[in-house]
């Protein structure tokens, strides 16, 4: 029997939040969450063909996502475009389609990254009003001043520094919304290092599917 992350946390009797997550260009990110209520929110963001599932596989003891949960953070696992299975959709596009798999670490922070981190503003916020506690989702308070969401801590592994990098270029909101950014084995510079087509892409990101139900 096939089992997934969420089946893995379960079993580990680990609180946990699903979230869907739709960038401005239709592609449909699952985001999971250990929620800590008013806490410092901290996203983990996964590197080149890995996924959400590398900040927990190492179980409550060891991983980062439990020690951080452990130490009282509001924890939000991220999985960008392509990873399988859970940046698989699109609002048009299937994963066999060329188009599909149209894309780099460039759109990895011009869409996927701001999507996920106003998703989590916008949660956040309505957790804090519904507290009692005044909104942090943007907009205006009620003296008339404009709102700024609470900063987040985020913790990336080897290309998500790319994708962190321009994030904050494309869209520069972003250097006042990011507290830390923590880059684990970071990448800067690819040229003349890696080089990969939208075929090579889609059999690499097959493999890792196959291993990955074999060792589920």
């Amino acid at each position: 029997m096939h089992r997934t992350q969420l089946d893995w946390l379960e079993a580990q009797n680990v609180t946990h939040e699903l979230h869907n997550v739709t960038t401005a260009d239709g592609y449909q990110l699952q985001v999971q969450r250990l929620p800590r209520l008013g806490a410092k929110p901290v996203l983990l963001v996964h590197g080149l063909l890995g996924s959400s599932l590398g900040w927990v596989c190492l179980g409550p003891e060891r991983s980062l996502a439990f020690q951080l949960y452990h130490r009282d953070y509001d924890v939000w696992l991220a999985n960008l475009r392509g990873v399988s299975p859970y940046g698989r959709r699109h609002i048009d596009l299937t994963d066999v389609m060329a188009e599909f798999w149209r894309f780099s670490f460039h759109e990895h922070g011009a869409y996927d990254l701001p999507a996920i981190i106003d998703h989590m503003a916008e949660v956040t916020g309505g957790e804090q009003q519904a507290r009692g506690g005044g909104g942090e989702a943007g907009g205006q308070g009620s003296d008339g001043e404009e709102k700024v969401p609470r900063q987040v801590l985020l913790i990336g592994h080897s290309q998500a520094f790319n994708a962190f990098l321009v994030l904050c270029a494309v869209h520069p909101r972003f250097n006042q919304r990011i507290q830390l950014m923590q880059a684990m084995a970071p990448l800067a510079r690819l040229h003349r290092q890696v080089r990969f087509d939208s075929y090579q892409v889609r059999h690499l990101m097959k493999f890792v599917k196959v291993i990955t139900d074999i060792h589920s």
